[in-house]
């Protein structure tokens, strides 16, 4: 389960899946010694389970909450706790979550947590009460069960229980030391970038000068990711180190901007009244509007079309407006997550967490747009 979890004494686990808000009441619930989110089928599974294993006297979980179509992760949580890991791929059996790969834990760990904790699907329940009298219900039974025994199940085939696949280790990583160099800004661009912000519109702005202040380009967002993809595409940016930076300093703004922190452009982000706040860079534009059209408006239903191919990356296709996506195109699931950010982030669309796009036709993303 990822940072933010809540813990007590107990012997029940519980994950709520994408119901964040879940997750401060069933914490403190009589019995509970874990509750938690659970994003994604492959990392989030993976620390669920390294967690699991830390607190041995765990021996029940329940998954409730909402689970989000484009990941997952409950179902695929579900089959593993169900049919387990096949130890070749290292992919969770009968999963349908995205990328269901467990590549970081030890098979012979699994097993036994499959022995040792009993799991309730729950999946759509968001009530606290009800979920409280299914927790105490789980408590009973695991009080009431033996120990698990020692070492847990093993597989058939005995693959899973004497190793993990050919070489019976588990993938590590390699330490990179952090650091490099790069060359001047001024000599790959031919002049110097200018980020600041524009808070009455909402948006990150900026600006590309020459050598001899000349303006270049100008470029306005509220993504950083979606900006300095824009800068890459236009050939504005070709050095990878400058382009890390640049996505740093978008990042920095997109965040100061979300959060309403002083930006100033090279310059940590502090919290409001600390010390350095006060004197501001010459350069400083934090309240500056772009010089060009910074608020568009809408986009028209061609433009938003072209929106949705670009997200899919089906750059060149056509999309009937009135067709389900999903019965127009046929593309990977993280895809349609790219796609879910464009529309959240870019355009400003307010999407259920359990809307599944491929049901859902370009006009009728568009109407909710612009009803």
């Amino acid at each position: 389960m990822p940072p933010g979890e809540r813990a007590g004494e107990g012997q029940v686990a519980v994950c709520s899946l994408s119901s964040r808000e879940l997750v401060e009441p069933l914490s403190t619930m009589p019995g509970v010694a874990l509750a938690g989110t659970l994003m994604t089928a492959n990392l989030g599974i993976e620390e669920l389970l390294r967690t699991l294993a830390r607190r041995p006297a765990i021996r029940g979980l329940v998954v409730c909450g909402r689970d989000s179509p484009r990941f997952l992760a409950g179902q695929s949580l579900l089959a593993l706790f169900r049919d387990g890991v096949d130890p070749e791929r290292r992919s969770i059996v009968g999963a349908a979550g995205y990328l269901p790969l467990l590549r970081s834990v030890r098979l012979p760990e699994v097993e036994r947590l499959r022995a040792r904790v009993e799991v309730v699907d729950a999946r759509g329940e968001c009530d606290p009460l009800v979920l409280g009298d299914i927790v105490q219900k789980l408590l009973a039974r695991v009080r009431a069960a033996p120990p698990p025994a020692p070492g847990g199940r093993t597989a058939e085939d005995g693959r899973a229980a004497s190793g993990d696949g050919p070489s019976g280790r588990v993938p590590g990583f390699h330490r990179l030391r952090a650091g490099g160099r790069r060359v001047g800004l001024s000599r790959e661009l031919d002049g110097f970038v200018v980020i600041s912000l524009d808070r009455r519109a909402r948006r990150v702005v900026l600006r590309h000068y020459g050598g001899d202040l000349t303006p270049r380009h100008e470029m306005t967002g509220v993504r950083a990711e979606s900006m300095l993809l824009g800068l890459l595409s236009a050939g504005v940016i070709t050095d990878p180190a400058h382009a890390g930076y640049l996505g740093g300093e978008l990042t920095k703004a997109e965040t100061a901007l979300r959060l309403g922190l002083p930006y100033v452009q090279d310059v940590p982000l502090r919290e409001p009244g600390r010390p350095g706040d006060a004197v501001l860079p010459v350069h400083e534009r934090e309240e500056a509007p772009a010089v060009t059209d910074v608020s568009p408006g809408l986009p028209d239903l061609a433009e938003f079309l072209t929106a949705v191919v670009t997200g899919l990356g089906l750059e060149g296709g056509e999309l009937d407006p009135d067709v389900p996506l999903g019965t127009q195109v046929s593309v990977e699931s993280v895809r349609m997550i790219e796609l879910a950010i464009l529309l959240e982030e870019e355009l400003g669309l307010d999407l259920p967490p359990d809307l599944d796009l491929r049901r859902c036709s370009p006009q009728e993303l568009y109407e909710a747009l612009t009803g």
